[in-house]
């Protein structure tokens, strides 16, 4: 299925989509940051207000009365506090020790945010109550965080080849493990499955490439690798596991599932271009992908069984 998304400008960064706790509703921007959500399976969408710039993430506020109604929203420029139901803006932005470009950002406890950019080189610790900046962490930028137990926090940098261990009562980075250079990386019950493969050097210093050439799980305790197997051409992120236990991955214009038993690519879905991003919603064997800023003028519906 393929569904229309409102006009808008075609200049923007590109926003993420996230998945609103305990739904199949997807909530993402349109170009230039206006909120909009939608129903995969229906043509139920609805858009609001806009934010300082492209969707990045969010993490909502599960323990509020209203349920996931309210949130945080971190965008191009700045972070700030939505209402989902009525997608307006209900704070300020706020930018004062954030900056600009941030990419990621995850909650480390009720009280803590963690914020960074995709490939940088630092995290920083955000109060969730107004969005103050408690202190700036030097480590590899997360790009998937989970919790240990005993106040720590796992945090997965594949890009510098790094998990950091981070106790959230001391603020301090406890313990560093080298991994191999990767990127997307998913947590799946008791491991992490991500694409591993060679850096590749660009002319631009201190940026590189990464060319994933296999996917591995590794026990998310003792970061053994568990199982290997070939990743599919071109495979940008791993995006979880289906209802039937089979890993999900998005590559540069393909969307495949892996076999839990052979490991092989079972199937494969072939875009029309490029894709912009791509959700799994796995209890319905259903990704939603969306194409880059540029087409920016719809979203595809992918569903199996």
């Amino acid at each position: 299925m393929r569904r229309a998304l409102p006009r808008s400008s075609r200049s923007g960064y590109g926003s993420a989509m996230v998945r609103v706790p305990n739904s199949s509703t997807v909530i993402s921007t349109l170009p230039g940051g206006k909120l909009y959500v939608c129903e995969p399976l229906t043509r139920d969408l609805q858009a609001g207000m806009r934010l300082a710039g492209d969707l990045r993430d969010v993490v909502f506020d599960d323990n509020e009365t209203d349920g996931a109604t309210r949130a945080w929203a971190l965008a191009t420029f700045g972070l700030c506090r939505i209402d989902v139901g009525s997608l307006t803006r209900i704070g300020e932005n706020i930018r004062r020790g954030i900056g600009k470009y941030q990419g990621r950002m995850v909650a480390l406890s009720d009280g803590v945010l963690g914020i960074s950019a995709y490939h940088g080189r630092s995290m920083v610790l955000v109060s969730r109550c107004d969005g103050t900046v408690i202190k700036r962490l030097r480590m590899g930028a997360p790009e998937l965080v989970y919790p240990l137990g005993d106040g720590r926090h796992r945090c997965w940098s594949l890009y510098h080849a790094v998990a950091t261990d981070l106790d959230l009562r001391s603020q301090r980075c406890v313990a560093r493990h080298r991994l191999p250079y990767g990127k997307g990386p998913v947590l799946v019950g008791d491991r992490v499955v991500a694409l591993c493969g060679e850096r590749e050097d660009t002319p631009f210093p201190n940026v590189w490439n990464i060319d994933a050439t296999h996917v591995i799980a590794f026990d998310a305790d003792t970061l053994t690798p568990v199982w290997r197997a070939e990743a599919p051409e071109q495979s940008i992120e791993v995006l979880g596991r289906d209802a039937s236990g089979r890993i999900v991955i998005a590559a540069r214009r393909t969307v495949s599932v892996l076999s839990p038993v052979t490991l092989e690519v079972e199937g494969t879905y072939d875009h029309h271009a490029e894709l912009g991003g791509a959700l799994l919603i796995p209890e319905d064997n259903l990704v939603v992908v969306r194409d880059r800023v540029h087409l920016a003028d719809s979203y595809s519906v992918v569903r199996w069984q």
